[in-house]
């Protein structure tokens, strides 16, 4: 399987990206040292403890080919997909051997899904496999690809909180790797072409989300496990796993990790709302309840099976647009005394509301979120989906100002509220497909915006992930 451009187009690739780098800043003086000597880079981490990503550019022909040759074994797998509704059957009447089964699922599957898309760098053009953050993606990706593919199979409740510590290092390792395909995307805007760049972005965000889910799932899944098993045993929460390497005869937990069965749409959306008011009060010292009222209607009783972060995103990111929006639209009201006045009448509401109207039937949830913000820019609105366009390149750029990222509504201590990226709707929309729903944007000009988000409601829709063959034959 060819994965090289002709040698005069590397060249002349290299060329052009070494001359755009003298234009363009890349990442620390430190990182792009380590890329080029085929270095270390050190990764940060929340704990006292380091590790480090090795660059793998001095790597003999050799040592490539055969790397290749393992590669190509897992690429020729499909992924097990799954559905919610079978995340939330497994998880009730969790026996040990189910917790071990779901332990050597997580860990045969997780390098499947890595080669996929370590494959997909392979495929980029030269000129982006050169640029130092997609290079250290990659290199996160090959070594977590190589732990996994490892791992010892997995056959006691020890054996699983080995494996679960294991792979709570890898999540938090890869925290970093939105800001550094952000910024990678970013240096690449004007040498690759949008679509290419935006279809490679779509395919790493759903991966690394169905990766993220099953990860977190078996975490839950262990922990909760482990909960019930040590109040069954009466063990105290400071005594070791010593009495708990094997659950007594029976023993079963019912649990179902990060998934919910019954959701309340109306709850999520008020959370949001609350959060996403706080926000905006906050940068623009506005009294408490002053940012623009969200009044929930329609459907208000309604629930679905999700998993609430991922719902809890796409909602806060629409919300966070219109209260930003409308706001912006406004911005007069607040040089006057009338942000003020507000706090002693309240009846008198300084922006107009955000409504957000539920639709709910068999077997679909609707939510549109309706503001009056004055609609989206005629030159942007083509490109509202896009991760790379030309127009969102400032904002790209953002990314080098934070080091982690998990693409989540509670991260306001790693990632500045109200700092735009340029990357919360086509995120928001990734989510969304991942589980067989959808985002779309209606703008009123001069008047506002209705977005729509719909979303399964059962369940029984499998995750939407393709593996690189399927992808390659699409295109030919």
């Amino acid at each position: 399987m060819l994965r090289r451009r002709c040698a005069s187009s590397m060249a002349n690739n290299a060329a052009k990206y070494e001359s755009h780098k003298l234009k363009t800043p890349t990442t620390t003086a430190s990182a792009a040292a380590a890329a080029a000597l085929g270095g270390a880079v050190t990764i940060p981490r929340a704990s006292t403890h380091t590790r480090t990503v090795s660059v793998q550019s001095g790597r003999s022909l050799q040592q490539k080919f055969y790397e290749n040759r393992i590669l190509d074994r897992y690429t020729a797998q499909e992924p097990k997909k799954v559905t919610l509704r079978q995340l939330v059957l497994f998880g009730r009447q969790l026996t040990e051997a189910k917790l071990i089964a779901s332990a050597n699922y997580v860990r045969s599957e997780l390098p499947v899904r890595l080669a996929h898309r370590i494959s997909d760098f392979q495929y980029l053009p030269y000129i982006a496999g050169t640029n130092p953050h997609l290079k250290m993606v990659y290199d996160l990706y090959w070594r977590a690809f190589d732990e996994f593919r490892k791992f010892p199979v997995i056959k006691s409740l020890n054996d699983n909180r080995r494996f679960c510590d294991n792979v709570k290092t890898n999540l938090l390792e890869h925290s970093q790797v939105i800001p550094q395909l952000g910024m990678g995307v970013a240096e690449c805007a004007n040498l690759v072409s949008p679509e290419e760049i935006d279809r490679f972005m779509h395919q790493m965000l759903v991966s690394r989300i169905s990766r993220r889910t099953l990860s977190e799932q078996h975490i839950a899944l262990s922990e909760q496990f482990d909960q019930d098993l040590r109040a069954h045993l009466g063990l105290t929460a400071s005594e070791g796993f010593t009495e708990m390497s094997a659950a007594p005869p029976g023993f079963a937990s019912h649990r179902i990790g990060i998934v919910r069965a019954d959701c309340s749409v109306a709850q999520i959306i008020n959370d949001c709302a609350m959060h996403v008011a706080s926000i905006y009060e906050d940068a623009h010292q506005l009294p408490p309840g002053t940012a623009p009222q969200v009044i929930v209607e329609g459907h208000t009783n309604a629930t679905f099976m999700c998993i609430p972060a991922h719902f809890s995103y796409i909602v806060h990111e629409l919300l966070k647009n219109a209260t930003g929006h409308v706001i912006a639209r406004f911005a007069s009201r607040l040089e006057s005394d009338s942000a003020a006045e507000v706090a002693t009448k309240p009846g008198e509401p300084l922006f107009p509301a955000i409504r957000v109207t539920i639709c709910s039937s068999h077997s679909d949830i609707v939510v549109r979120v309706s503001d009056e913000g004055g609609g989206i820019n005629p030159e942007i609105l083509p490109y509202i989906w896009s991760f790379t366009h030309p127009l969102k390149a400032k904002c790209l750029h953002n990314f080098h100002s934070v080091h982690r990222m998990e693409a989540r509504v509670d991260e306001d201590d790693a990632v500045p509220p109200l700092m735009s990226f340029g990357f919360g709707l086509p995120m928001s929309n990734v989510y969304a497909k991942y589980w067989g729903g959808s985002v779309n944007v209606h703008s009123l000009p001069g008047y506002g915006v209705d977005a729509y988000v719909q979303l399964p409601r059962l369940g029984n829709v499998v995750e939407n992930i393709a593996n690189r063959r399927a992808h390659i034959a699409s295109d030919s």
